[in-house]
Order: C-alpha cells, then structure tokens, then sequence
C-alpha cells in the first residue's frame, strides 16, 4: 500500500536508481520533476507543498520559506555532498528529517579539478577553436607541463585528499591549507600545510575543495587573488560562493592571474551574460564534476541501502507515523 508521496527531482536513469524508484515504489506514489533552467524559492514553494519526502541535488535550494509551506514533509533526502543548500535550523524546528550521501562523488570531482588544470596548462579549449578556424600551433607556445609545479589544495577533506593523490603521479610540490586538519593528516597524502597567504603565493594551480559557510564566503576575492603569481591558474569544484566573482573576473581580465577553471558559480544556473563565460582564459563547466555515471550509481546505492540498512529511505519513510513530535534531533543523517 502506497501510504505516502515523494517528489524526485532531476532524477537518474542509471540501473542501480531505477531499482531504488521500483522498490520505493511500493510504499510510496512517486512524481519526478525536470528544470534544466533551475528552480526559483517560489517554485519550490509550490512544488515541494504536498509531499512527504523530496529527493534533490545540489541544484535544489531547500530554504526555510519552502519547508515551512510543506506541513507534510517529513524527508529532505539530497544525493552527494553536505546538505548545504538545505535550511537545516528549519528542518531541526520542523522534525524534517535531512539525510546525504557522502563520500561518493570524492573521486570523480577530483578528477575533474585535476581536468580543469590539465586544459588550462595546455590550453585545450583555446586550441580547439584555433583548429576549427583553420588555424594551426601558435608558434608562440604558452603551453605548461604539470610536473615540478606547485598545486595549492585549499580544504584537504575527502575530496581535497583525492586531488592530493592524482597529483602526485605528476610529481607536484603539494601544498594544503585546512585549519581543520593536523600535519600528520596532510602528510599522509603527500601535502604540506601552509597559511592561506604562503599557498596563495607559491602556487602554481589553486584549487577549491572548502565547504561554503559564513567563514569562507568570498574566501578568494581581490586580496587573494592579487597574492597569486601572475602565471597561476584558479580552480573551483567546490562551491561557487567561495570566490567574490567580480574580483576573479577583474583579475582575469588585467592579467593579474593566468586562467580559471569554474565548474560552479555564485548564481546556478549563471546568467548568459555572465563575463566568465565569455573571457578567453577561463574553462567552465556547468556544475557536472560530481556528475558522471558511476557517482550517480553510488549515490544511488547509498540511498538505496543506507547504513546497513538504518538510514534507508524506505526505512524512513516506513518508520514516520503521524504525530512525530517537532523539533526533534538529531537530523542530518549521513547515508553510508
């Protein structure tokens, strides 16, 4: 008996989801939702109001004002990384449960940063588009080796320690910022830690893999990135609020660094008009670094399966009966 509704949105069509949409099938009645544009706080508002779980991804702001207008929800269930497009003070207040997926998209962002460097170095886009006007090599080269430089990695957690690892098959001097993070955690990848200004200094590629919270909002802006060489290259895979992008788009254009790689941006989807999208020393992607089909599998699998079978959303979803007093803790629940 389907005693409950669940709203999936941008959902996968790998095996591993479309098992898990079969079995929840069973309890629940299940409605799939697409916007390759985005969704605004009021469509959310309207979208998320009649169900009792909905199942996002990054793209999804879960805000306070669409929580307090979904008086039966009861599971805010995101795939990939920290729920922090999620008002979790609300859903504490509310008894909405919040669960994520950890772990599962370390590998495959890493090497999308580890992407975004290796065109940067040896300007892939730029010789694209020399060869489709029927231009041959520039004579003037330009072009940069990755071995015997120096990579910065700014957060040196799960995805950051990935990034550490596929670099050193390069032979790159690491260096690791984290005030989270011991020495000994940062040897163990073969990083050394440094002040935020020294790595800024020192670094060849500059690479992003910070949560987003209050402390680190604009943690790269015009300070920052006037402390990089004038040949380094700024990396962003993890969160766009990390970077003020009106000071990365002034660097870029008077030279002050090299290039950017971007795959995310302070407003998602960025706007056409947006200069990043435009300058030619800049890669951008659209948000898809953790988007490849074997994460999706795993991040399926993890909802699919919880924690031994614990923190399944199933179970969940079996285990909510009316009643369930708000306000209760704790909500945050990592998928494993």
């Amino acid at each position: 008996m389907r005693n409950y509704k669940v709203l999936i949105l941008e959902a996968s069509s790998d095996d591993a989801a479309l098992d898990f949409y079969r079995e929840l099938e069973e309890i629940a009645e299940l409605t799939f939702h697409s916007n390759e544009g985005g969704y605004t706080e009021d469509d959310l508002v309207e979208l998320v109001a009649p169900y009792d779980a909905v199942m996002i991804t990054s793209q999804h702001a879960i805000t306070g004002r669409v929580i307090l207008n979904a008086p039966k929800l009861k599971i805010v269930a995101k795939r990939g990384a920290k729920p922090s497009n999620v008002d979790l003070k609300t859903a504490t207040e509310r008894g909405v449960m919040v669960t994520w997926t950890p772990g599962v998209n370390f590998r495959t962002v890493a090497e999308h940063a580890v992407m975004l460097m290796m065109c940067l170095a040896k300007q892939t886009f730029q010789q694209m588009e020399r060869l489709r006007s029927g231009a041959w090599r520039s004579a003037t080269g330009g072009l940069i080796e990755l071995q015997g430089k120096t990579v910065g990695v700014i957060g040196l957690g799960g995805i950051g320690q990935e990034v550490c690892k596929l670099c050193k098959c390069f032979e790159v001097e690491l260096l690791a910022y984290d005030p989270y993070v011991p020495e000994e955690k940062a040897a163990e990848v073969g990083a050394q830690l440094a002040s935020l200004e020294e790595l800024l200094r020192r670094s060849d590629f500059v690479t992003l893999h910070a949560a987003l919270t209050p402390e680190t909002h604009h943690l790269i802006g015009e300070r920052e990135l006037s402390l990089m060489k004038k040949t380094a290259y700024l990396v962003n895979t993890a969160r766009g609020g990390l970077v003020d992008e009106q000071a990365l788009v002034k660097a870029l254009e008077q030279g002050e660094i090299a290039g950017a790689g971007l795959d995310v941006f302070e407003q998602e989807p960025p706007s056409p008009e947006n200069p990043l999208l435009h300058l030619p020393n800049v890669v951008a992607t659209p948000h898809m670094a953790g988007w490849t089909e074997e994460a999706l599998y795993r991040e399926q699998k993890a909802l699919r399966r919880g924690n031994g079978g614990r923190n399944d959303l199933r179970v969940q979803m079996r285990a909510m009966r009316p009643g369930v007093p708000r306000g209760r803790d704790p909500l945050s629940v990592q998928l494993l």
